[in-house]
């Protein structure tokens, strides 16, 4: 009876504060995975306040949707086939055509990129690239302006310099780096702009 419950006295404890606004720590389980230090690299980069411009990926979406669409009408459309080889004709030409298309429209808009933004900041949007060899530790982002690809901004990094040994990224600091070259490429297009009202 004169116990107190076990309820009662964890509300009297103090409340530990909230974590919920920290970002989950990047750990990689294997440092030798070119692949997965790309990707883990790049993941933190879509993180960094650009907009996607998701019509590109509703296009392409589209593109995909309506050839696939026209695919399975030449396979389950009416009729049997040697009535029906003028449809099954049609089929596959638009979906040949379709895949053409998607193919040209990705190479054309996005590229090399894995991430295509809309405008911000005032510019038209840029188009954010990465490279890294298979058996490389060097890392290289770019930034390309999707309006003028002339306008471009790279840097290269080494990984050893967001990486710690037990495998948790130095998140900070890539996005820092990744700050930087945004910094640069505003500049860059500022400069540009006033060249251009001279």
């Amino acid at each position: 009876m004169g116990r107190a419950k076990p309820a009662a006295a964890k509300a009297a404890s103090p409340a530990k504060p909230a974590e919920e606004d920290a970002p989950e720590p990047i750990k990689l389980t294997n440092l030798y995975d070119a692949g997965a230090l790309k990707g883990a690299l790049d993941e933190v980069v879509l993180d960094a306040g650009f907009n996607e411009d998701v019509m590109v990926s509703n296009i392409k979406l589209l593109l995909g949707f309506t050839a696939i669409g026209s695919g399975l009408l030449a396979q389950f459309g009416p009729g049997k086939f040697p009535a029906n080889w003028w449809m099954v004709f049609g089929c596959v030409v638009a979906y040949l055509v379709l895949t053409t298309l998607l193919n040209l429209y990705s190479w054309k808009v996005e590229g090399e990129a894995f991430l295509v933004t809309r405008p911000f900041r005032g510019g038209k949007g840029v188009r954010v690239s990465s490279r890294m060899g298979r058996w490389s530790d060097e890392f290289t982002l770019v930034i390309t302006d999707r309006e003028d690809p002339s306008l471009e901004v790279t840097s290269q990094h080494a990984i050893p310099e967001f990486f710690h040994s037990n495998g948790y990224m130095a998140d900070g600091a890539w996005r820092a780096a990744v700050e930087k070259l945004t910094s640069s490429y505003l500049e860059r297009l500022a400069a540009r702009r006033g060249k251009k009202d001279d």
